[in-house]
Parts: C-alpha cells; sequence; structure tokens
C-alpha cells in the first residue's frame, strides 16, 4: 500500500470516483503523482483528460455582438407607442409577449442547426403577428382577452422548435427544453434582481450630484433591460453554460416535498374552513392557478431526473404530488361543470374546462406511469416519453383557443 490513493485504487473505479468527489484538489495532486510513476496507465490517461478539459469558449466577437444587436431591437420596438401615435393599451397586451419571445427564436436561429424549422418557424412567428394586428379591440371580448393569453402560449411552441431543431421529434430535445425553461425562469429572477439593486444605486448616485433622471431611466434603461433579460438569461444556459441544467432540478427537488406539504395543509385548511370552488369564482381561480403550477414543478423535477439512478426519495414525493394535483384538477373539473349547468356557457367556461379535461388526461398517464416505473424500477424513460409526448396536445389547445374560439364566438 501507497500513500497514494489514486495508486492503491486503480482497479476499483468506484473508489476512485469516490475519492474525487470527496476531495477534487487532492485527488488531483494525487492523481499527477501517480502519472508521474505510471504515465502508461489508460486509467490514469483517462482521469488526466476529464481533469484537465474545458469546452471551448463561444465565439465571444459574434455571440456578444448578436446579442446586444437583439436586446436593442427588442427594446426598441417595445417603445413603438413612444416614437409613434400608437395606443399603449392595444399595443402592449399584443405584442410585447411576441417581442421577447421572437427576439430568443432570432438567437436560436443563429445557433441551432436546421435550415426547415427555422422557416416554419418565422412562418408561423409572421402569421401571429398579422393575426394578433387585425384581432378587434379587446375591451369587453372574453374570446379575444383568451387569444392574447394563448398566443403567447403557441409562440412558446415555436421557440421550443427554435431551440432543438432538427431533433424536434427527440424526447430528449423535449425534455432539454423543458430544463431549459426551468433554467431561463431562475436566471432572469436572478438578473431582474441584479438589476433592481442597480437600478437603486445608479438613481441613489445621480441624486446625490442633484441631477434626476428617474423619468429617462424607468422609460428606456428599465424597459431595455425587462424586455432583454431572457435574451441574456437564454445566453447564459446557451453559450456559458453550454445548455446543461444547474438549478432549476436542485430547485424543483427541494420545493417539490415543501410545496406537497403546503397544499395538503392547505386542502385541509380549505376544508375546515368551509371554501367551496362550486359557488365562489375566485377560489376556483386559485385552484386552477395551483394546479398548473404543481403541474410544471413535477414536470421540471422528473426532466431533471437523472437516468442513472432508479427509483429514490424525490419519486414518492413527486408522484405524491402528482396525485395531490389529480385531486384538484378533479375537484375544480368538478366545479366547472356545475356552472357550465348552473349559469351556462361562456368563453372563459370553455377555456378553462378544456385546459383541465387535457391535464386531467396527461396527469392519469403520467400517474400511471409513474407507479409502473416504482413497482417496476424500471427505466424512467416511459416516464420521459409520456411529458415530452403530450406537450404538442398544449400546442394545439392554444392555437385553437388563439384562433378558432374568438370566430366561433364572434369574436365576443
Amino acid at each position: 500500500m501507497s500513500k497514494n490513493p489514486v495508486l492503491d485504487n486503480l482497479l476499483e473505479p468506484d473508489r476512485l470516483e469516490q475519492a474525487y468527489r470527496h476531495s477534487p484538489d487532492k485527488f488531483a495532486a494525487h492523481l499527477k503523482a501517480a502519472i508521474a510513476q505510471h504515465g502508461d496507465s489508460e486509467t490514469l490517461q483517462v482521469w488526466q483528460a476529464r481533469l484537465s478539459y474545458y469546452p471551448p469558449p463561444p465565439a465571444p466577437g459574434i455571440a456578444i455582438g448578436w446579442l446586444v444587436a437583439l436586446c436593442l431591437i427588442a427594446g426598441c420596438l417595445t417603445k413603438i407607442p413612444a416614437f409613434f401615435a400608437i395606443e399603449p393599451g392595444w399595443y402592449y397586451p399584443r405584442f410585447i409577449p411576441l417581442i421577447v419571445i421572437g427576439s430568443v427564436i432570432a438567437y436560436f436561429s443563429k445557433t441551432t442547426s436546421g435550415q426547415r424549422p427555422k422557416q416554419v418557424v418565422w412562418g408561423a412567428i409572421a402569421a401571429s403577428m398579422a393575426y394578433i394586428a387585425i384581432l378587434p379591440d379587446s375591451s369587453g371580448s372574453a374570446s379575444i382577452t383568451m387569444a392574447l393569453i394563448h398566443l403567447p402560449l403557441f409562440c412558446l411552441a415555436l421557440l421550443a422548435a427554435s431551440f432543438m431543431g432538427d431533433d424536434w421529434k427527440s424526447v430528449e430535445s423535449r425534455l432539454n427544453f423543458i430544463r431549459y425553461i426551468g433554467e431561463l425562469s431562475i436566471y432572469c429572477v436572478l438578473i431582474l434582481l441584479g438589476g433592481m439593486v442597480l437600478t437603486g444605486i445608479t438613481l441613489s448616485l445621480f441624486s446625490v450630484i442633484g441631477l434626476s433622471i428617474e423619468s429617462w431611466y424607468m422609460e428606456y434603461v428599465v424597459v431595455f433591460g425587462l424586455v432583454s433579460s431572457p435574451l441574456v438569461a437564454t445566453y447564459v444556459f446557451d453559450a456559458m453554460q453550454m445548455r446543461q441544467s444547474r438549478f432549476a432540478p436542485i430547485l424543483s427537488n427541494v420545493f417539490a416535498p415543501l410545496f406537497l406539504i403546503t397544499v395538503l395543509a392547505y386542502l385541509v385548511a380549505t376544508v375546515y374552513q368551509g371554501n367551496n370552488p362550486f359557488t365562489d369564482r375566485d377560489f376556483l381561480i386559485v385552484f386552477n392557478g395551483l394546479l398548473v403550477v404543481i403541474l410544471g414543478l413535477t414536470m421540471f423535477s422528473i426532466a431533471g431526473k437523472s437516468r442513472t439512478i432508479k427509483v429514490q426519495i424525490s419519486d414518492y414525493i413527486n408522484i405524491a404530488l402528482v396525485g395531490v394535483t389529480l385531486i384538484v384538477n378533479m375537484v375544480a373539473l368538478a366545479a366547472i361543470l356545475f356552472r357550465w349547468a348552473e349559469y351556462g356557457m361562456t368563453v372563459n367556461r370553455v377555456v378553462v374546462s378544456g385546459a383541465n379535461i387535457l391535464i386531467f388526461v396527461h396527469l392519469i398517464l403520467l400517474i400511471k406511469q409513474y407507479i409502473e416505473h416504482i413497482l417496476q424500477a424500471g427505466e424512467i424513460k416511459n416516464l420521459e416519453a409520456t411529458i415530452a409526448g403530450y406537450l404538442p396536445v398544449y400546442t394545439v389547445w392554444s392555437l385553437v383557443v388563439a384562433v378558432l374560439l374568438p370566430l366561433l364566438f364572434q369574436f365576443k
């Protein structure tokens, strides 16, 4: 036995990995000494290549230049009502979501392969812009309001296509997009928090010397920063993190048990307080919002699960979350059907009913695959396919609500 743990465990790959994870710095020093004695060892050569490898940096001139140009274009498009005689109340709800999503699509058009998907995506974006421009005024129209809410969801599907490129049919590519959305949300929050601190410091510094720049700063710097934050977050994920999920899986696994406890406590408190989603419309809205949040948290957690690990405690928490979500979904669906029978059909009830039915079917499929995964301790591929394969269903539904529903209800 030598004093070098790398040499002592040269034929024990598990122990080598354990030693590396225990102290990477000490392991690197021991590895250097081991290579000096046994430089012809393939095991040592593999470890040396692993520890000395650094991914090539992105082309900073092109990438950052393209990023800055897109940020400026998105900011200028956002300020169009200030440059021209356009009503902000009409322009912003229609075009801001499409401007933000379209700018990120433009970013991926430079970094993702696949010419045909790009042509389809840009054709659909142009059609969406034209369609939303000719929609009548949304004042008092529930169908147009729903169209304005769901068209950005359809554009998210176009963003997914631009992100995946030629691999848009791949389950792994769709899961990567889910992971990207999780990472994007986290990075955007961090960027915006940093922007808030910078804004406070900047305004304070200028106020000390007697210059009041609040109005100009808020109208231009803050607006440009808000619409640019998804682009900057995308650049961090794509070019700097090499599309590797760092935070979303960790946070989803940390918050999943906390959220499960919170939701169970909320449901118990709801019963105790006598709240009734069948008659209380606001409470029903909260129930549906809760449903979407839990479903999203569960999908992020499953998408971030390692394939090399079989069943673990997080799986039981996830299946409990799916079960709770299913209960919430059934209560919400029953309340909506009750309101159909009691008050008749409206645009909002059609949309919420359709969304709840789609989520109900998805949850049934998820819980079925999750039970099989836990009982059989098998691979997670079927569960991943259930998540990825159902995403186009939500895309089709968002397009139906955005395009067909206003026509069916005559824009009322």
